[in-house]
């Protein structure tokens, strides 16, 4: 508690602030194709390790998106709710949201594999990588 004397605090990690909006364009993968399968929602932290999945909330018109971010300021969002549902808004560089496309076509052309079909591994150098059992794809990530 940090009414406590002894109480300690933790240093605020600082951010890189978020890219401004860069552009749009119509998308393959939808927040309700995120938000229906954990599987995917998995691979996609294969895909792009050290992103994060959360939810925006646009300050001037109050619509909720599901967006990936990185550390680098990148964002990517598509919107839970409305009209423009396949389509992606991004800052930064529009890559983020590539991956999550090309991770989406790799887990549909894969049968869309559940979380038991994949393998860790994490080395005695601190190299961890995870991979498909079924077709042995393997994904580099960076040590923990």
């Amino acid at each position: 508690m940090a009414a406590r004397g002894d109480a300690r605090t933790y240093p605020r990690c600082e951010r890189v602030p978020y890219a401004d909006e860069a552009g749009t364009h119509r998308t393959t993968v939808t927040a309700a194709d995120i938000r229906a399968h954990y599987p995917f929602r998995l691979l996609l932290a294969f895909h792009l390790p050290g992103a994060e999945l959360v939810y925006h909330s646009d300050e001037t018109t109050g619509t909720m998106s599901l967006q990936l971010q990185q550390s680098n300021g990148s964002w990517a969002r598509v919107p839970l709710a409305g009209d423009w549902l396949d389509t992606m808004t991004y800052g930064g560089s529009p890559g983020i949201w590539q991956q999550a496309e090309a991770a989406w076509k790799w887990w549909n052309d894969a049968g869309r594999p559940g979380q038991d079909q994949f393998g860790y591994v994490r080395e005695p150098d601190g190299h961890v990588s995870v991979w498909h059992l079924t077709d042995g794809h393997r994904w580099n990530l960076r040590p923990v």
